[in-house]
C-alpha cells in the first residue's frame, strides 16, 4: 500500500477475508487505499471504483508514469514549507496531483493536511518508494473506475458464461455516523441505496460497517447475515466491526 488514510482495512484485511468465499470475479466499489485488495489472494478478474478524483488519478498515475511518479516521491521533501504551498494550491498536472495528494494524506497529522508529522528514524518518502513496484505488479491488470457507486453497479454487468456464484463484491463505504475526512460522508438513503444495488446484483456480497443501529436493522429487514469482526477504535470511540453477508459462512481463502 502506499496511500494511507485512516479507516483502511490493511489491519484486519486477514480477519475479514476468513469469511469470504471463494471467488473468481472480485468487485470493490469503495477502493479508498486499498487495504483489502492490496492484503488479499489477486483472484483473475478485480473491477475496482472510487468516487475519490484523487485516489482515481493517483493509481492511474502509477499504471502510467511508475517510474518518474517513483523519482518525484523520492525527492519530495517533507516540511511545512511545501504543506503550506499545497494548502492553497491545487494541481491539475496529473504526477503533480498525485504528489500533492500522496503528501497530505501520508504526511499530515490524520491526513487532515494541517501538520506535518515525522517519523524518528523513518525515511518517509522511502517508504512509499520501496512499495510503488509491488502495488503496481498488484494493480496491473486490474479494471479501476471513478464512479459514484450507483452509477457503477447500473453499468455493472456479468458475462453470460460467468456464474454469479463466482462473483464476489466487497463493500467498505464511509461508515454511517462517522466523521469521514476524504470524501463525503454516508447518509441513511446512502447506506439503503447501497444495498438495494447490492441486492439487485444478485452476486455474494460483503460489506463493512460498525454496528449502527440503523445498519443492523437494515441487515435484519433484508434477512442479512451479521457477523462480528471485533472491537475497533476510530477517532472519538471504540465501536464494534461487523461484515454484513448475504451468504452463510463458507469455506475461506486462507482455511
Amino acid at each position: 500500500m502506499i496511500l494511507r488514510r485512516l479507516g483502511n482495512k490493511q489491519a484486519i484485511a486477514a480477519e475479514i477475508q476468513k469469511h469470504f468465499p471463494e471467488h473468481r470475479f472480485y468487485v470493490e466499489p469503495f477502493f479508498g487505499a486499498g487495504g483489502m485488495f492490496f492484503n488479499k489472494p489477486k483472484v483473475e478478474y478485480n473491477l475496482l471504483n472510487d468516487l475519490d478524483d484523487n485516489v482515481f488519478n493517483l493509481f492511474q498515475v502509477l499504471l502510467n508514469s511508475k517510474q518518474d511518479f517513483k523519482d518525484l516521491i523520492y525527492k519530495m521533501p517533507i516540511n511545512s514549507t511545501l504543506l503550506k504551498y499545497w494548502k492553497k494550491n491545487e494541481e491539475t498536472e496529473p504526477i503533480k496531483k498525485a504528489l500533492r495528494f500522496i503528501f497530505l494524506s501520508n504526511y499530515t497529522y490524520l491526513g487532515k493536511g494541517d501538520t506535518v508529522k515525522f517519523g524518528l528514524g523513518e525515511n518517509s518518502q522511502k517508504l512509499v518508494y520501496d512499495k510503488i513496484d509491488v502495488t503496481y505488479d498488484l494493480f496491473y491488470g486490474t479494471l479501476f473506475t471513478n464512479f459514484d457507486f450507483r452509477k457503477l453497479f447500473k453499468s455493472f454487468q456479468i458475462r453470460a458464461d460467468v456464474s454469479k456464484d463466482k462473483v464476489l463484491i466487497y463493500c467498505d463505504p464511509p461508515y454511517l455516523g462517522t466523521n469521514d475526512n476524504y470524501s463525503n460522508s454516508f447518509s441513511e438513503q446512502d447506506s439503503i441505496d447501497l444495498f438495494d444495488c447490492l441486492q439487485a446484483t444478485g452476486c455474494k456480497f460483503a460489506m463493512s460497517e460498525f454496528d449502527n443501529e440503523f445498519i443492523l436493522n437494515q441487515a435484519k429487514e433484508r434477512c442479512l447475515n451479521v457477523i462480528v469482526i471485533g472491537e475497533r477504535k476510530n477517532l472519538k470511540n471504540r465501536r464494534t466491526e461487523i461484515l454484513i453477508t448475504n451468504y452463510e459462512k463458507q469455506k475461506s481463502l486462507f482455511d
